[in-house]
């Protein structure tokens, strides 16, 4: 990835197109930017940006490289031996879950106008 430029408009009306750094675009989509915020970062439309289609290929890699490297540091964290990361990773994808059985075998007796019974 590098800087890219677009052509430049020379002739007829309107402004010239502006030039989108898909290296930023990257870093930017890393961190899980929106799109909205990126053209806001980079001072172009968003409809501009997505009818780019670098900016697309760009902008879901970049999520998706964002996504896979924080999950590489969250498994580093729990081989680390942090518990809330272990806890966390195994409800995510070994569903496991905090659900805890409260089922009472016991007899309960009820008192009803002054009487015992047994239920």
């Amino acid at each position: 990835m590098g800087r890219a430029v677009e052509e430049k408009q020379t002739k007829g009306p309107g402004r010239p197109k502006k030039e989108i750094d898909y290296e930023l675009v990257h870093r930017y989509a890393q961190i899980q930017c929106t799109q909205e915020a990126i053209a806001i970062l980079l001072g172009i439309s968003l409809s501009t940006l997505q009818h780019d289609e670098e900016f697309r290929r760009v902008y879901f890699e970049g999520k998706e490289d964002g996504k896979t490297a924080l999950l590489a540091a969250q498994y580093k964290l729990a081989s680390n031996g942090n518990a809330d990361m272990l806890k966390w990773l195994g409800k995510q994808y070994m569903r496991q879950s905090d659900k805890i059985d409260s089922t009472i075998n016991e007899r309960v007796t009820i008192i009803i106008e002054g009487e015992d019974k047994d239920v």
